[in-house]
């Protein structure tokens, strides 16, 4: 279960610290005022001007990427803060798994065997994030020589 959010305020801090605090922003549903309602909605962007919040991007379970006006949305029932492995929008889910190891991937790359415990701190919320099970056969020994560097130097 993940963490309610209490307003387009709570979603845009989740949404700017994301790569700190990793997850996504799922509410059970979103309701459009002309009656059209999405289960599952993942909210991956909100605009704001000054003060106001105008816009507000999400995907469907689809995968369709929407962004409706604050004025056209009626409800945005139960949104909480969840790790990625617990989304139940599946057609994100495989999209932000997919972009957390292209990331995951270029963190090894860059650090290329001196890996630093700021490394390993951001590999490993990455990791929890998505859950070892979706990790690629290449990252998964990555990690696990990172995971035998590490035990031997502590």
């Amino acid at each position: 279960m993940g963490i309610p959010m209490n307003g387009l305020r709570d979603m845009k801090a989740i949404l700017a610290n994301e790569r700190k605090v990793g997850g996504a922003i799922e509410a059970a549903f979103l309701r459009l005022r002309s009656g059209e309602e999405y289960r599952n909605a993942c909210i991956v962007h909100i605009d704001q001007l000054g003060a106001q919040y105008y816009s507000v991007g999400f995907v469907t379970e689809q995968g369709d990427r929407m962004v409706v006006n604050v004025h056209d949305i009626s409800v945005i029932s139960a949104p909480e803060h969840k790790k990625i492995r617990e989304l139940n929008n599946v057609a994100y889910k495989r999209e932000a798994i997919h972009n957390k190891r292209r990331y995951l991937k270029r963190l090894f790359d860059i650090y290329q065997g001196s890996y630093t415990v700021h490394f390993w701190q951001e590999a490993k919320m990455i990791i929890d994030d998505i859950g070892v099970e979706a990790l690629s056969p290449e990252l998964s020994l990555l990690v696990s020589n990172v995971q035998d560097q590490a035990a031997r130097t502590a």
